[in-house]
Parts: structure tokens; sequence; C-alpha cells
């Protein structure tokens, strides 16, 4: 019996379908990844302006200059294309919104953002222009996507009781550490600035999104 040799045309037909089947495969699992990655940045960018808005307000409430300083920077909307903008804000009214391109944003020392951003730094709103597109829909503000495990920000205090907490004072080598334990009443609360000040003092001081404090003594001077 005569031996055959080589591949035959019907085996390199189906070795073809194969190789086009596997490359569609990957592809595919290459552009989901990559749309994957893109989603994460967004999400990412929007989280760190949403941290340094958050940071913002809070110095607005302690120091009332800090409110024409702020409101100043940014452009005004008309640089946004008004379509855009009206489906990004989603019926929310568009006055004491600020627009930010990327390199307005340095102006809040934030470097690296790819995405342009509305904000209002009196409700701490943060509207993305791009939008994060997300399955068959496009979402603008972190709180609107579904099952976001970040901190969600609420602009209406809905809490009926006032939070408490339990203070533990820790003495250092030259400081005193006060930290806030046991916080309770906070079901209607993701997070929060802390600041305070000496009962000697009118000014207060900004701490951030910490739970304690360090205060240095004259005696430690």
């Amino acid at each position: 019996m005569k031996k055959e040799e080589g591949i035959t045309l019907t085996s390199l037909i189906i070795t073809v379908i194969i190789m086009i089947i596997i490359a569609g495969i990957t592809t595919t699992a290459g552009l989901e990844s990559m749309r994957s990655a893109e989603k994460t940045r967004m999400m990412t960018e929007l989280q760190i302006i949403q941290e340094k808005v958050n940071t913002i307000y809070e110095k607005r409430q302690l120091n009332k200059e800090n409110i024409e300083y702020y409101n100043s920077l940014g452009q005004d909307l008309s640089k946004v294309n008004q379509v855009k903008l009206e489906e990004a804000l989603n019926g929310t009214k568009p006055e004491g919104y600020r627009y930010f391109s990327k390199e307005d944003l340095k102006q809040l020392d934030l470097e690296n953002i790819e995405q342009e951003v509305i904000i209002n730094f009196e409700t701490r709103d943060v509207v993305s222009i791009t939008g994060i597109p997300i399955d068959d829909s496009t979402y603008y503000r972190l709180s609107e996507i579904p099952e976001y495990e970040g901190r969600k920000i609420e602009y209406v205090n809905k809490n009926e009781k006032v939070p408490t907490f339990e203070v533990e004072v820790t003495k250092l080598a030259k400081s005193w550490q006060i930290k806030l334990k046991d916080i309770g009443n906070m079901n209607q609360l993701y997070g929060g600035i802390l600041s305070y000040k000496r009962h000697i003092s009118e000014e207060w001081i900004l701490v951030g999104e910490s739970n304690y404090f360090e205060v240095i003594t004259q005696r430690f001077i």
C-alpha cells in the first residue's frame, strides 16, 4: 500500500479554519481586557478627583475666603458641548458647576488625568464629560455605577441622629495622639473629613480622611 506523504488539502483547510477561530477568540479577549482596563482607569481617575473635591469642600467650610478662590478655577460651562453637558448632568441644573479640562485639573494639583469633568464645589458633585461605558450604558458619576464598591458621596445628610464616638488619647514621645473610636449613627454616611481646634483658638485645623490626629504641646517644643 502506498504511504501518503505531506498534508492533504482537506487537512490544510481544517487547520486554517481552526487557526482563524483561535485568532478570533484571542482578539475578542484582548479587546475585552482593554475595555476593562480603560473602565478601571476612568473610575480610578474619578475617585482621585472626588477625594480632592471632598478635601476642598472642607477647606471651604473652614475658611470662607477659599470659596471665591475655588469658584474662579476651571472654565465656564460654555466651553462644554451642550449636548454632552445635558447628557452628563441628566436633569441636574448646571448652576454652580465649573468645567475642568485635563490642563485645568492641574490647578487642583491633579496630574495625569485623561478625562474632562465638571465640578460643583458646593455640593461636591464630580461629573465626567467623557462618561464611563459599562455594558450597554454610560455613567457619568461614580454614585450612578451599579454595585460600585468605592465610597459613594451623599450630598444630603439624611441622618436623624448626630454621630457618636469615643475618644482614645495616647501619649507619644513628643506629642499626644487623639483617636476617634466606636463611631456610631453613621448609617447614611460613607466617610468624612476630620478637623479639630484647640479650645484657646478659633482656627480649625484640617486633618483629612483619617480618624486620628496628633497634638504637640508647648512643653514638647
